[in-house]
């Protein structure tokens, strides 16, 4: 999910905002890595209990998102809350965190739920990895051929966590690295759990 940009909000954002802070980035990453917690908790929930969490999530994003373009008083406590989460172009944009939540439940909606699951995970750990390996042995790019082998490797340890078999898994996490890739900033975040969910089914795992 690209962080588009939307009709400008009312409300003024300083046009030299600073860069992330790599501390700031770290908490990002961090943040993004426990999400996966989101398939833990709609895997255990009864029924259509997972369909419904994440509904209630991306409405609650999306609202948000809605209500920081027409509010200077949202906008102004979503930026002193989570400022930090946020990169100086997702102040206007759509957040990543929103376009994650929005990821997370077309994978649920469309795959099986132990398929989706795995997806969730996959996307929880293995980008924050490709980042941080990316930034740190990477010559700092922001998409590196040594952070898609982090994204690859941490993708087939986690699958191979839940069970998938060692040809499938290794397939799959070959494309989530390839997904992970896509040059055009918070693509992957959507990109990521819909390639692995659409492996998994057409290879019969999850």
């Amino acid at each position: 999910m690209t962080p588009a940009d939307l009709p400008e909000s009312s409300v003024p954002v300083p046009p030299s905002a600073p860069a992330h802070t790599a501390l700031q980035e770290g908490l990002r990453r961090v943040v993004h890595a426990g999400s996966g917690l989101l398939g833990l908790v709609a895997i255990g929930l009864p029924g259509g209990g997972g369909d419904v969490l994440f509904g209630v999530l991306v409405v609650l994003a999306l609202s948000l998102e809605a209500a920081r373009r027409v509010s200077p008083a949202v906008q102004r406590l979503v930026l002193g809350t989570g400022r930090s989460l946020l990169r100086p172009e997702e102040h206007r944009g759509l957040s990543g965190p929103t376009v994650l939540a929005c990821g997370y439940a077309l994978a649920w909606w469309i795959f099986a739920a132990p398929v989706a699951h795995s997806a969730v995970l996959v996307t929880a750990l293995a980008d924050p990895a490709a980042a941080l390996v990316g930034r740190t042995f990477g010559g700092g790019a922001r998409k590196s051929w040594l952070g898609s082998a982090s994204c690859a490797v941490v993708a087939a340890l986690v699958l191979a966590a839940v069970g998938v078999p060692a040809p499938a898994g290794l397939a799959t996490a070959c494309v989530a690295a390839a997904a992970e890739r896509v040059p055009w900033s918070g693509a992957d975040n959507v990109l990521l759990p819909l390639s692995v969910g659409a492996t998994l089914t057409l290879l019969g795992s999850g």
